[in-house]
Formats: C-alpha cells, structure tokens, sequence
C-alpha cells in the first residue's frame, strides 16, 4: 500500500495481558454469535439486511486497511472479508474468549484485547474504522468515539440500536419484557436525530442508514 503506514504488529500481534476496560459500564461478555446466527426467519432476514448495508458503506473503502471496534467473535469481519477481498480487516475486543474466536475467523488479521475509549493505536494508522453495535455498551461513548477519530485516517462507520424501534422489536418477540424491552447491558439510547448530534461532535457525517432496527452512520475526518 504506497505511502501509507501499516500498524506496528507489535501493538495489533495480541491479545494483550488483560486490562480493565475503562470504557464499558460493566464488563460484559460478547455474545454477537447469537443475534448473528439465530434461527428465527425474522431475526435472520434484519441482520442479513444490516450486513448488507455495512458491506454496500465498506464497498466505498474497500482498500486498504479497516480496524472493527467490538469485533466480537469475528463474525462481521469475515463477512467483509469474503465480500471485500482486497481490504485488510483487523479487530479490538476486550473479551478474551471472543477475540480468540475471531483471530480462528480471520487468520490474516492482526488483534488487540483492548479498550474502546484507550486503544493504544498510533493516530491515523487505519484508512476505516467501524464500530457496530458497541457505543450503546460504554458508559462514556464519547471517548470511544475520540479514539475512532484519532486512529482513522479518512472514515469511519458506526451503528447503533434505532430507539425507541429497537426495544419495541424486543417486546413485540417477548424479549426483556421486565425492561420494556431493553437489553440491562445497552446503557445508551439514541434516535436517529440524537446519534447524529453525538457523532457530529466528533466526525464529519456523510449519509445516515436506517436499517431497522439499526441506525447507520457512514462518516469522514
């Protein structure tokens, strides 16, 4: 890749000895697989119709090199992987079980067990960076999304749970009913107006995707 700079493996060769993860309200344990994998016809037709729009944004930067913020268990980046061949997918998980499985995924990435809001990355290594289903999670988002900012180099791609669309889903299939529907780990809660407020306090905002039950937002620096 001429002229730019790849991340230094020793930072991304992971995963690291733990360390406290600052940015979530709590330590949870990623469990992306379930909504990724699940049998319901429902279910399945909405996440397949999110990947599909997280893959048409990627295709916009599908060179170079792309950094997944919560990548979970792998299951996005191999998504990207098999429909971008040419872009180098990397990951940052703070859970040690998921990262391990994302690294079996996507032997050819690098990975870090590593902290949202303090990611340790040299400023500008990544040509995109996305963050899926993670800023809902953090008890102070707003330093996650400085860190995305920091490490990019051109753009980003975040999405977040459309409220209060997201938690009616939930009722209407009988989830967290208790809750009104609300998952107890999603700290935050964003209509489309309010994330886009949030993010523009950071990014420039190119185009704002509303995948039910998923707000989308593709972004440049």
């Amino acid at each position: 890749m001429t002229g730019r700079c790849a991340p230094d493996p020793a930072t991304l060769a992971g995963p690291a000895p733990p360390s406290a993860v600052r940015g979530l309200a709590h330590p949870v344990r990623s469990d992306n697989e379930g909504k990724y994998r699940s049998r319901n016809p429902v279910v399945r037709y909405l996440v397949g119709r999110f990947l599909a729009e997280i893959g048409r944004l990627v295709g916009e930067h599908a060179s170079g090199r792309a950094l997944e913020v919560g990548c979970g268990e792998g299951l996005v980046m191999a998504y990207l992987r098999m429909r971008h061949p040419r872009l180098q997918v990397d990951g940052v998980e703070p859970d040690i079980g998921a990262l391990r499985q994302a690294r079996e995924r996507n032997p050819d990435g690098l990975f870090l067990q590593g902290d949202a809001g303090a990611l340790g990355i040299s400023s500008g290594t990544y040509d995109l960076v996305l963050c899926l289903e993670v800023l809902e999670h953090l008890a102070d988002p707003g330093s996650a999304l400085a860190e995305i900012r920091r490490i990019t180099r051109r753009a980003c791609i975040l999405s977040v749970p459309h409220e209060p669309f997201f938690r009616l889903g939930n009722l209407l299939r009988g989830k967290n009913l208790g809750r009104l529907g609300n998952p107890p780990d999603h700290v935050q809660h964003w209509t489309k107006r309010g994330f886009e407020a949030f993010c523009q306090e950071h990014v420039r905002l190119e185009r704002t995707v509303l995948a039910f039950p998923w707000i989308i937002v593709a972004a440049t620096v």
